[in-house]
């Protein structure tokens, strides 16, 4: 008793309150409508792209639903509707008890009356003075309609998730139909969805979609809206979700982003009555939805894909296509995408490697694992520059297996990647992940060797704001991933790529666009999973994916550098760089000494006397430039020519180098005669001469000359006849 006198007094002192500022609210149908909260979307010119409102989409009246539609609601979410004035005080007394306990509003005890005044004239704060409001205002909604009004209304603004506002447009959505033509399965379906469109959602959370349906139904057999056998048949009825295109929408995805971003449900957010400004360029988002996808098709079906274009400058996603994928939330295998950040960039970054560093493209096994190269090609030495533009699977594990795993991990999770516990293998080299990365994750790494190393999140909501006031504004924080010096080593061997290696579809770009290419492969088969073409230049970075749609694999000719490679070149045909990529401060080009590097991979500073043919330029890190100079042509070592007498026979020989012309002369007395002469030749070179002179000594001796006419004479060899 003191318990309802105690709740009596509370709504009698905010009854007054709050009609003193309520009092003279008007019901009408259009303004209740009209008042119904909604998400606009614009792009970054303030041009609306789309909103998630009822506003300008179809609705369905009362009386052209079937009664079983309208029951589902009434059984699960007010049963009393018809009996009640708006308010079911047995629930509420409950409520409202549980309510003083907890300090809060905890718990609801909303009717269908109530839920529309929420949704449509209050905001979603847990406050018992926010709850006596709506009270209040239910009152008056229903003293203005009817009862089924208020339900045609109701049905006509409530959520469904997805960006989708009504029951007609929620049944076109999930289902492909109009609400008049809906079966008992599918109406229970749509009012379960509705408690919690996130968790309920049939497209993302199957199984507790259909356990909610159930629950519906059985709430409608116990309210003797169902038959027996009308439950048991839509029970075991299978729930097909057509999945329509509004799911893979721009406006689904700023949609999703914005609730994770303001920390907001998908209820709360749509009756908020915000404009998201995103980041979508107009021009290039007609240009990314132009391009004809159909030479994809695979036995006439469409397998997943993407296409990114995001801007380097401020990491903001400009234009943005794709098929049936969460796209937000997907994570795929990176495949050889991966290895620019977790091999390259921390070998560069350390000074262990440069773009001519050697390393052995051999097959080898470490403790068990063999890694293979995709093209089945094995190269030998090969440099830095060369295993990365040809995607060396071998070179890049060897890397790995040298610097260490989990020092490379720290390096790439300063590009946004993350790894799990289990991701603790030589494999990863490879780019296999055991959840793998998300697609912009994986573009916003590239995005960051363009701005030269420097990492920013990606965005595609630049601002959110509510009736003009700001309530969210990007931030654009900066971290630095890795040095500018070592961005730009890695874009110089990945302009490569885009030359002559994996990406090659690209190479007309080439001086202005780097590329990585990547497939993911399935084993002891031709067959792939993904395929990837992630391209820059210094305004923009273009991410390619297609992948495999659930079992149907991609056939083994879609692979990074063909299919995705058509579509960047498409793009950047478009976009048509013509920037270079901006050479930091410390890098400096560099003469290297070619004659070491082709024999033995050594990288020394050129001799300052070498000729143009024998030098290799090359740029580098001023901090790791090569110390040791060649003094090859400036201080020629001398020839050390050997002789070997067998009877009648003299075997002659000496080392040669290529950038040398070698003269190996014989004297008699005071004869002298050319044996012979060596140009572009290196290693160990013999002459045979026979002795024919009855002169007691042959002397032998060669005469070195240098390109720059410098001559060194080696030392003589006698021999006694």
């Amino acid at each position: 008793m003191f318990v309802i006198l105690l709740m009596a007094c509370v709504f009698g002192y905010f009854y007054v309150k709050i009609n003193s500022q309520y009092g003279n609210l008007h019901f009408d149908k259009d303004k209740l409508i009209a008042a119904t909260s909604y998400v606009q979307i614009a792009d970054l010119n303030g041009n609306n792209i789309g909103k998630a409102s009822i506003n300008g989409r179809a609705t369905i009246e009362f009386d052209q639903l079937q009664k079983h539609t309208i029951d589902a609601f009434i059984a699960v979410e007010d049963q009393k509707f018809y009996e009640h004035s708006g308010l079911n005080y047995k629930r509420m007394l409950k409520s409202f008890i549980t309510n003083i306990k907890s300090g809060y509003a905890k718990e609801g005890a909303s009717t269908i009356s109530q839920q529309l005044i929420k949704n449509t004239h209050l905001n979603n704060d847990k406050t018992i003075e926010r709850k006596l409001k709506e009270i209040f205002l239910t009152t008056k909604l229903e003293k203005t309609f009817s009862k089924d009004e208020i339900l045609e209304i109701y049905l006509n603004v409530i959520y469904f998730g997805n960006s989708c506002f009504g029951i007609e447009e929620a049944s076109n959505f999930y289902f492909e139909k109009s609400a008049k033509d809906l079966d008992i399965a599918e109406s229970a379906t749509l009012a379960g969805i509705i408690k919690s469109p996130k968790i309920y959602n049939p497209i993302s959370n199957y199984d507790k979609c259909i356990s909610r349906r159930n629950f519906v139904l059985a709430q409608m057999k116990k309210c003797n809206f169902v038959n027996n056998e009308e439950y048991t048949s839509s029970v075991s009825e299978k729930l097909e979700i057509k999945q329509s295109i509004k799911q893979n929408s721009i406006e689904k995805l700023v949609f999703d982003d914005a609730c994770v971003l303001l920390n907001m449900s998908e209820k709360d957010l749509v009756i908020s009555h915000l404009r998201i400004n995103t980041t979508i360029n107009p021009d290039l988002q007609k240009l990314v939805d132009s391009i004809d996808l159909t030479f994809l098709k695979m036995k006439n079906e469409m397998p997943e894909y993407a296409i990114i274009i995001e801007k380097n400058s401020d990491s903001s996603i400009q234009a943005i296509r794709f098929s049936n994928v969460d796209i937000l939330k997907m994570k795929r295998q990176p495949a050889s995408c991966l290895k620019p950040f977790l091999v390259y960039a921390p070998n560069f970054e350390d000074g262990r490697i440069n773009l001519l560093t050697k390393i052995d493209d051999s097959p080898i096994s470490f403790d068990g694992f063999s890694p293979s190269n995709a093209d089945k090609k094995y190269r030998g030495e090969i440099s830095t520059t060369e295993a990365l533009s040809v995607s060396s699977n071998v070179c890049a594990t060897k890397l790995l297996n040298c610097y260490g795993i989990d020092k490379a991990k720290k390096c790439a999770r300063k590009f946004g990647f993350k790894f799990d516990k289990n991701d603790n293998h030589l494999a990863l080299a490879l780019g296999s992940m055991y959840y793998g990365c998300e697609l912009l994750t994986l573009t916003n790494a590239y995005a960051t060797l363009a701005r030269n190393g420097v990492y920013i999140p990606p965005k595609i909501i630049d601002n959110v704001r509510s009736n003009s006031l700001p309530i969210y504004q990007s931030k654009g924080e900066t971290t630095t991933a890795i040095s500018e010096e070592t961005a730009y080593q890695l874009t110089l061997a990945l302009q490569e790529c885009s030359n002559s290696g994996t990406g090659k579809k690209l190479h007309n770009f080439s001086k202005y666009v780097a590329c990585k290419t990547g497939t993911n492969g399935v084993k002891n088969s031709p067959l792939n999973t993904d395929a990837y073409n992630i391209s820059y230049s210094s305004d923009y970075t273009v991410c390619v994916w297609i992948g495999a749609n659930e079992n149907k694999l991609l056939p083994a000719n879609c692979n990074g550098g063909n299919h995705p490679s058509i579509i960047a070149k498409v793009i950047w045909e478009h976009l048509d760089p013509k920037t270079e990529f901006a050479v930091p401060q410390d890098i400096v080009e560099a003469n290297i000494d070619k004659i070491s590097y082709d024999k033995n991979g050594q990288i020394k500073m050129a001799d300052k006397n070498a000729p143009e043919r024998y030098i290799l330029k090359s740029k580098f890190n001023k901090k790791y430039l090569p110390t040791e100079s060649s003094s090859i042509f400036t201080a020629p070592q001398q020839v050390a020519l050997k002789a070997k007498k067998i009877e009648n026979l003299i075997t002659l020989s000496f080392d040669c180098e290529k950038c040398y012309e070698y003269a190996l002369f014989k004297c008699v007395g005071n004869d002298i005669a050319l044996l012979g002469s060596i140009k572009n030749k290196i290693g160990h070179q013999t002459f045979v001469d026979s002795i024919t002179s009855s002169d007691s000594q042959i002397t032998y001796y060669v005469i070195l000359s240098t390109p720059t006419n410098k001559r060194l004479i080696s030392n003589e060899v006698k021999i006694l006849t």
